[in-house]
């Protein structure tokens, strides 16, 4: 949920640059979230290149590595904004989908089997360091994503566009790490 450039800003392609796409990459994007409209678009770049993208090198990198890692993409959609955006995951990770303000981010009926589901893999990775045998592990063979969403379930790669789009390996690329 980040503003819409407004109307003084540079063009979408220069915006997009500046987050360091190419113009390749820059029409693969727009091609991909051209579905509602600029702002959207915008949105999703600045969401790909500050939360998506960065996670995603990290998990790559870990199970390059074969270190324990899990990756999620909250996928559930809030009535309340028809979106599934940052930060509206912690009150069904936390169990707190009866805390003040949660109604107007999540609605006023969150799906009460989502976060019992979130919160119990959660309080299991802090306790035991594993989400459990419902979550498999991301590792480079398979890169297992746990979907949260009304009916939790594993998907194999999920993310790769953003892999393709934002983590060039190239020297210098978007998402190298050196």
């Amino acid at each position: 949920m980040f503003p819409a450039p407004g109307p003084e800003a540079p063009p979408l392609p220069v915006l997009l640059g500046g987050l360091g796409l190419d113009p390749a990459r820059t029409d693969a994007l727009t091609q991909e979230y051209a579905e509602g409209g600029p702002e959207r678009l915008f949105g999703q770049a600045l969401t790909d290149a500050t939360f998506r993208a960065p996670n995603l090198a990290v998990a790559d990198a870990r199970a390059a590595r074969e270190r324990p890692t899990w990756l999620y993409e909250f996928a559930w959609r809030s009535p309340a904004t028809d979106l599934a955006f940052h930060c509206v995951d912690l009150p069904f990770a936390f169990d707190l989908l009866d805390a003040e303000g949660v109604p107007a981010v999540a609605g006023d009926a969150p799906p009460r089997a989502l976060a019992d589901a979130m919160h119990r893999a959660w309080v299991a990775f802090v306790t035991d360091q594993d989400p459990g045998a419902d979550w498999p592990r991301y590792t480079e063979a398979g890169r297992a994503t746990m979907i949260w969403d009304t009916e939790p379930r594993i998907a194999s790669d999920p993310v790769h566009r953003v892999r393709e789009l934002w983590l060039d390996r190239a020297p210098g690329g978007p998402g190298h790490l050196d």
